[in-house]
């Protein structure tokens, strides 16, 4: 019986379709700062996502029946909105599937519009509130955002600490307003208002001027909403003039080794955190081991967000069986993704984490010890 013509080539074209078919490569660019004040938390983001990537493609890990491999692309914003911006569009251009960061929030916010314009799905661990807005819904935030975060130093301030007479210091920036809106919100829930309260230019000291009037209007807990920078300065002055009977509580900014290592005069000195310590999960010390033997030290901060970002791009593009950027938002949205060390990460519709922890720490001899963590507050 003769052969159809059509069949043969119907046949042929299956047979080149097979044997064109590709193992799924999912490349995930990583646009963190690698150098300048955020170069630290940016390369442990970085280290993070390499990692997740390394462990994955030595596993058996198979989105539709075929092996799937990670590939880390990385980019240095240098903590610029330019740089952000730059990176981002070549990471659009190159055609990655993913991005993960920026790390502050007004780099993200720049970056965002360009990574929504292929609806490319874009993992944060910046914590404006604003910033899952900006996107086209590809914006999913890894850890509580500021609004979370300003609820908790009110809470902790009132309930845990007693403060009565609380004065709030501000850094005259959307950081910090979005910040201060939060605690006041959070304050009045608890009928309470601050007594008194400054803004501080951004980069500029902490005057002795507001410390003179913090103090004559008696405030026992100072709500910090500031740097780094500030803070030490402001420590200095109330060293210096021997205002030691207060209080300060700030926030994830001030949570760093080299402020934890410094004594602390004052009666005491906390900081709540959305980017809470990989050893305070269980799974942390698993994670903790195979980052030192890879990376020959301990992470500075938070690189286990990058990490179970990875495992989740990961596990939506298997149960989506799709690396298109639609589908892995999508599904990211729908599914509880496998993941190592947060194994209660979940995105809701809007991309906020569904049980957004926040922890509160104390530096305490040299380093910063858990006071407590909750995801609601």
């Amino acid at each position: 019986m003769p052969v159809s013509r059509n069949w043969l080539l119907a046949s042929t074209v299956l047979l080149l379709a097979g044997c064109d078919s590709k193992p799924p490569v999912l490349t995930v660019g990583v646009l963190v700062a690698q150098s300048g004040p955020s170069g630290a938390r940016g390369k442990d983001l970085l280290n993070g996502a390499t990692l997740a990537a390394e462990e994955i493609n030595h596993a058996d890990f198979k989105v539709d029946g075929k092996p799937l491999t990670i590939q880390i692309k990385a980019a240095d914003d240098h903590g610029d909105v330019d740089g952000a911006k730059a990176e981002a569009q070549a990471f659009v251009d190159a055609g990655v599937n993913a991005v993960i960061g920026p790390v502050n929030s007004n780099q993200a916010a720049a970056a965002i519009p360009i990574v929504a314009t292929k609806g490319l799905p874009e993992l944060l661990t910046a914590t404006s509130a604003s910033l899952t807005t900006l996107g086209k819904g590809n914006v999913l935030r890894l850890l509580a955002n500021d609004d979370q975060q300003g609820r908790a130093v009110a809470s902790f301030a009132a309930e845990t600490l007693k403060a009565t007479r609380i004065g709030i210091i501000i850094e005259k920036s959307d950081y910090g307003h979005g910040l201060d809106t939060a605690v006041l919100a959070g304050l009045d829930k608890l009928h309470l208002a601050p007594v008194i309260s400054a803004e501080v230019a951004e980069k500029s000291p902490v005057t002795q001027e507001t410390i003179t009037s913090f103090r004559a209007a008696k405030v026992d807990t100072i709500l910090f909403l500031d740097r780094e920078p500030q803070l030490v300065g402001l420590l200095d002055q109330l060293e210096k003039t021997g205002w030691l009977d207060v209080t300060i509580v700030g926030t994830n900014v001030i949570r760093n080794k080299s402020l934890a290592q410094r004594p602390v005069a004052i009666k005491g000195l906390y900081a709540t955190a959305t980017a809470i310590d990989a050893k305070e999960f269980p799974e942390g010390k698993t994670f903790l081991a195979s980052f030192q033997k890879r990376f020959g030290s301990d992470p500075v901060w938070g690189a286990q967000y990058a990490y179970d970002a990875v495992y989740a791009l990961a596990d939506a593009a298997r149960q989506g069986r799709s690396l298109e950027p639609a589908t892995l938002v999508q599904t990211l949205k729908r599914i509880e993704p496998v993941t190592r060390v947060n194994q209660q990460m979940r995105f809701a519709p809007s991309g906020e984490q569904i049980y957004p922890n926040i922890a509160v720490y104390r530096s305490v001899q040299s380093s910063w010890a858990l006071q407590l963590m909750s995801a609601n507050w």
